[in-house]
């Protein structure tokens, strides 16, 4: 039933107490999320009519979930724009990291709960406006089973988004071969490339469980200015949006 590997917890639980560490193995997680991740689940929710107005509580009335949160680096700014968050994560080590640094802030409305999103989705179905899943894919065991119980917990109408890794030759040389051993940005041995997986694979298996694909967008990290840009290559990492029918 669970989609966990437990050498990709081992792996994370290790990196638990430097998680916030902002220049730490996780920096490109720290820029991606305001750069690529936030602004691409907006314009998700706002073309699909969930985001009614502009200001800095756009988000206030929605409930979302984040799947495999982490330490909350992706719930705590989606909840500064007021939405109600609840984080799944089956590291109890980055579930502590997340309510603690949860502290630094007040009133926000996030619930951080360690479980699988399989056995989290059994008493919560249909129950969020939109799903999130940002580099969780090319972790898992099952992809399909998270994906399906992800959708499970989403309400008819509601949008999940899908960030990860595509599986072409380039991502490989790109994101393992270069980014990893040559380059040491993201940490050695962070991914396997097996476990990567193209948009049009993660399309069909929503389509499976009723969700029509509506957005596949491309993300790229430049080396030589040290930011993350929209693209439209997807051959090494993309986005995808799809709105449960």
């Amino acid at each position: 039933m669970s989609s966990v590997d437990i050498r990709e917890i081992e792996k994370y639980t290790k990196r638990a107490k430097i998680w916030w560490d902002l220049n730490g193995p996780q920096m490109l997680l720290h820029k991606h999320t305001p750069a690529i991740r936030i602004p691409f689940i907006i314009h998700g929710l706002s073309s699909t009519g969930k985001i009614k107005n502009n200001n800095k509580n756009l988000l206030q009335g929605l409930k979302i979930l984040d799947v495999g949160c982490g330490g909350g680096i992706t719930t705590e700014p989606l909840a500064l724009l007021k939405a109600e968050v609840t984080g799944v994560d089956p590291a109890p080590a980055l579930i502590d990291v997340a309510n603690e640094h949860l502290k630094i802030h007040e009133n926000l409305k996030i619930e951080y709960i360690c479980d699988t999103i399989e056995g989290y989705s059994v008493k919560n179905q249909q129950k969020f406006d939109a799903v999130i899943c940002c580099e969780v894919l090319e972790h898992v065991a099952d992809v399909r089973s998270v994906l399906k119980s992800s959708v499970e917990t989403l309400k008819p109408g509601g949008s999940i988004f899908v960030t990860t890794f595509n599986k072409t030759i380039f991502s490989f040389f790109w994101a393992i071969i270069f980014m990893e051993m040559i380059c040491g940005i993201i940490p050695r041995g962070a991914h396997k490339w097996s476990m990567f997986i193209s948009p049009e694979d993660v399309s069909k298996i929503l389509e499976d469980y009723n969700c029509e694909t509506v957005e596949v967008r491309g993300a790229w990290y430049s080396l030589f200015k040290k930011q993350w840009n929209e693209s439209k290559y997807k051959d090494v990492f993309y986005g995808l949006h799809a709105v449960k029918k």
